[in-house]
C-alpha cells in the first residue's frame, strides 16, 4: 500500500521531533510547508489547495477535535499521495481514493509503534484522548492492526 509507505516516510522525518503522542500536525505541516487555515464553515470539513504558489489547507473550525485532526491528516494524504485536486468544493472523489486518504490519516495520527506501546497501558477512551482522535478512528486502526 503506497499510503502506508507515504505515512511511514513522513513519520520517520517528523517523529524525532515528537517524543510522545499525539502526533503534532503543526510540525508535520511545517515540514511540508503547508499553511493551515481554520474557519467556521458549513460547506466542507477540510480541503487542500494551492493558493498563489503556496500549499494551503482549509479546515472547518467547528469540527470536534478528533475529526478536525483526522480531516487535516486526510487532506495531507490526498496531497502526498498525489491525488488530483478537486475542481470545486463539493466535488466527489472515488471511494477508493477516499479510502487511501483515510488509511494514510489513520497511520499518520496513530503510528503503530506508539500505539502498540500504549495499548496495554491505556483503555480505548484514554487512548483516544491521548492521541486526540475519535474513538471510531482509534477502533478502526486497532482492528486493522489486529489488536
Amino acid at each position: 500500500m503506497h499510503e502506508s509507505a507515504a505515512a511511514k516516510k513522513l513519520l520517520a522525518a517528523t517523529l524525532p521531533l515528537m517524543r510522545t503522542p499525539p502526533v503534532n500536525l503543526g510540525v508535520i505541516c511545517d515540514c511540508l510547508k503547508v499553511e493551515v487555515y481554520a474557519m467556521p464553515c458549513e460547506a466542507f470539513g477540510a480541503a487542500f489547495s494551492h493558493c498563489g504558489g503556496r500549499r494551503c489547507l482549509l479546515v472547518n473550525s467547528r469540527l470536534p477535535q478528533g475529526r478536525f485532526r483526522f480531516s487535516i491528516a486526510h487532506e495531507l494524504g490526498h496531497f502526498l499521495l498525489r491525488h488530483r485536486p478537486l475542481a470545486y468544493i463539493g466535488e466527489k472523489r472515488s471511494p477508493a481514493i477516499e479510502k487511501e486518504a483515510d488509511a494514510f490519516a489513520s497511520e499518520l495520527l496513530l503510528p503503530e509503534d506508539f500505539l502498540r506501546a500504549d495499548a496495554a497501558r491505556f483503555t480505548v477512551p484514554d487512548l483516544a484522548r491521548r492521541y486526540k482522535v475519535s474513538r471510531q478512528a482509534l477502533e478502526i486502526r486497532m482492528k486493522n492492526l489486529k489488536f
